[in-house]
C-alpha cells in the first residue's frame, strides 16, 4: 500500500491515530512546538494581526481562524495581545480534526471570542502554524528520469513500484527539477487542498501559513516520541509522531495559483520584523531566554521555519509588517515564562538571604547564570 494512506492511518486514524488521541506539548508530549516554547510568539503575531485588522479599516466583528490549533497556546498569547489592544470584537475559530485536543483547547481557552463551529465561514486572519509537515507524503526513489512510488508491504518493508507515478512525475514537472539518479523523496500531493481550502475561507485579509520546509522535496521523514528525534516511521505507529518538511517553493506558487498574492520569510525574521527585540530586552531571567533564543535560532526553529504570507483585497502598496518591519511602538508589558525549577530555587534562595530590595540584581545574576 502507499505509504501516504499508512502514514494517514497513524496520525489520523479515528481511534488509534496519533492525533486523534494526543492530548498536550511540551515536556508532557513528544515535541514542542514554537507557541507552547514561549508566549511571545503568538504575542509577536498578533501584532501582524492587528495591522491587519487597522488595514482593513478596522472590521466588526475580526475573523480569525486557526488550523490544527494544538495545544491552544498560539491562541491564548494571540487573543490576550489583542485583548491588551482594546480590540474585543475578535471570533477566533479554531479548526481542530482532533477530538483529544480540541478537549485540551476548550479547557484552556477563556472568552467568548473562542468557538470550534463554523470553520468553513471566511475570516480576514488565517493560521496555520505546524499544520503543512504533518499532511500524508508519497515516498518515492528517482530511476531512470522517473520516480517510482515506494510502498509498504505486509511486513512494513519499503517496496518499490515497478512502474512510474504519474502525479509525482508531473509534480516535478511543475518545479522544473530533475532530482539525482537514486535519489529519495517524500512528496505532499495534499499541499494543494490545503491550500485551496485556505483560499475559500480567506475574505479580506492575510493567511500566514509557518513551517519547516524544503525546496525541493528531498528524504526529510522525521518522527518524535518523547522528544526523540527518530527516522522510522513504522516504530510505535499510532504513538509518535510523523511529519515531513514542506515544499516551500510550491507551496508559494500554490497560492499565487489561487489568485493570492503570496512571498516568504524565515521565522527569524518574521519576529524580528514584529519587534522581538522589544520582547528581549524586557526578559532576563533564564528560562526566558533560553525559550526566546530558540525561536530566531537560525539552526533551530529560526531558520528551519519559515513564514509564507498570502494575500487576498488588501490595500495597494500593502506589505506585512511581519516581511518588511515596521517601527513599533515601546510595549507596556510583554509575555513571560515562569522560571524552571533550578531557577525558581536559585531566585527563592537568593531572596531569603538578601530580601526583595535586590530583586534586580538577582535577576541579572539568574540571567549570567
Amino acid at each position: 500500500m502507499s505509504f501516504r494512506d499508512v502514514m494517514a492511518a497513524a496520525l489520523y486514524h479515528p481511534r488509534f491515530g496519533y492525533y486523534t488521541n494526543l492530548m498536550g506539548f511540551g515536556a508532557d508530549g513528544d515535541f514542542v512546538t514554537s507557541p507552547e516554547r514561549h508566549p511571545a510568539f503568538g504575542w509577536l503575531l498578533g501584532r501582524q494581526a492587528l495591522e491587519v485588522w487597522e488595514a482593513l479599516e478596522r472590521p466588526r466583528p475580526f475573523g480569525i481562524l486557526e488550523l490544527g490549533a494544538g495545544s491552544g497556546a498560539l491562541a491564548e498569547a494571540l487573543v490576550g495581545f489583542l485583548r491588551g489592544e482594546g480590540l474585543q470584537d475578535v471570533v477566533y475559530t479554531l479548526d481542530e480534526v482532533s477530538p483529544a485536543l480540541r478537549e485540551v483547547q476548550q479547557r484552556r481557552l477563556d472568552g467568548q471570542e473562542f468557538r470550534w463551529e463554523g470553520a468553513e465561514e471566511l475570516a480576514n486572519f488565517i493560521l496555520a502554524n505546524e499544520v503543512a509537515d504533518a499532511l500524508p507524503v508519497h515516498r518515492a526513489v528517482m530511476r531512470n528520469g522517473h520516480l517510482h512510488e515506494l510502498l509498504v508491504d505486509a511486513e512494513l518493508q519499503w517496496v518499490q513500484a515497478s512502474e512510474p507515478h504519474p502525479r509525482l512525475d508531473a509534480y516535478f514537472q511543475a518545479l522544473h527539477v530533475l532530482p539525482e539518479e537514486g535519489q529519495v523523496m517524500d512528496i505532499c500531493l495534499e499541499l494543494e487542498d490545503l491550500v485551496k481550502s485556505i483560499s475559500q475561507r480567506l475574505e479580506r485579509g492575510m493567511a500566514l501559513v509557518i513551517d519547516y520546509t524544503a525546496s525541493p522535496p528531498r528524504d526529510s521523514l522525521l518522527t518524535y516520541y518523547r522528544h526523540t528525534l527518530g527516522s522510522d516511521p513504522f516504530v510505535r505507529l499510532g504513538e509518535q509522531d510523523i511529519s515531513a518538511h514542506v515544499d516551500l517553493r510550491t507551496l508559494v506558487r500554490l497560492g499565487i495559483a489561487q489568485g493570492l498574492k503570496a512571498g516568504a520569510v524565515a521565522q527569524r525574521g518574521l519576529l524580528y520584523n514584529l519587534g522581538f527585540p522589544q520582547v528581549q530586552a524586557r526578559l532576563t531571567g533564564m528560562t526566558d531566554r533560553e525559550a526566546l533564543g530558540h525561536l530566531v535560532d537560525m539552526n533551530a526553529a529560526g531558520g528551519q521555519i519559515v513564514g509564507v504570507f498570502m494575500l487576498r483585497g488588501m490595500p495597494d502598496g500593502y506589505k506585512p509588517a511581519g516581511a518588511a518591519g515596521r517601527e513599533w511602538p515601546e510595549p507596556r508589558s510583554v509575555p513571560s515564562l515562569p522560571p524552571n525549577a533550578d531557577e525558581a530555587d536559585f531566585l527563592g534562595q537568593w531572596h531569603e538571604a538578601f530580601g526583595e530590595e535586590n530583586s534586580e540584581v538577582s535577576n541579572q545574576t539568574s540571567e549570567s547564570s
